[in-house]
């Protein structure tokens, strides 16, 4: 089959990023997950618009993490699968927001411009790389164990996928119990 190119919906990537005939088409079985980062990297942005240094640090309770806390560990994450793929991207805040990681002092968490100068180039990076991999290398063992069946690096493609999608889900229930618009709908 063709490979599957990437959406146009509401939340695809600019238009000067999407595939298109004359470019090269990504891998078809990594096409959905590069599709889900780009939702992702959409609704992060949505998430962030009217979110002030109070509402970042704001959490509904003594055990749960804020919105800051959530965002960094996505960009730490996505800096991870990056290395993942090859990559010497810096592994941003690792004590603090790796698996694991905790913030004793809301002094310790990044700010949003931060985060987002992370994010953006993370976010770069990886649209960049996801449109070059080879299905050698997707076909290959994963560096690090994903939790899912696929152990290869496509399998941890695509549960990082996942995975960021879970923790976008706690972005939107956090901006609802601060009184913000609905993320999405």
């Amino acid at each position: 089959g063709h490979p599957r190119r990437i959406g146009s919906g509401p939340l695809a990537p600019p238009a000067h990023r999407r595939h298109t005939g004359d470019s090269p088409l990504m891998d078809p079985q990594i096409a959905p997950s590069a599709e889900l980062f780009d939702v992702s990297t959409a609704l992060v942005k949505r998430a962030l618009q009217d979110l002030d240094p109070e509402d970042l640090l704001a959490s509904p309770g003594e055990n749960s993490n804020p919105a800051i806390a959530i965002l960094a560990h996505l960009a730490h994450t996505r800096c991870s699968l990056l290395r993942h793929l090859g990559s010497d991207a810096e592994l941003p805040w690792q004590a603090r927001f790796g698996r694991g990681g905790s913030v004793d002092d809301p002094a310790d968490y990044p700010s949003k411009d931060e985060f987002l100068a992370v994010w953006n180039q993370a976010t770069q990076e990886l649209t960049t790389r996801l449109e070059t991999i080879t299905a050698d290398e997707l076909a290959g063992r994963a560096p690090r164990e994903p939790p899912v069946k696929d152990k290869t690096l496509r399998g941890t493609i695509s549960f990082l996928a996942y995975h960021e999608g879970y923790h976008v889900g706690q972005l939107a229930y956090l901006r609802k119990w601060s009184g913000k618009p609905s993320l999405v709908g």
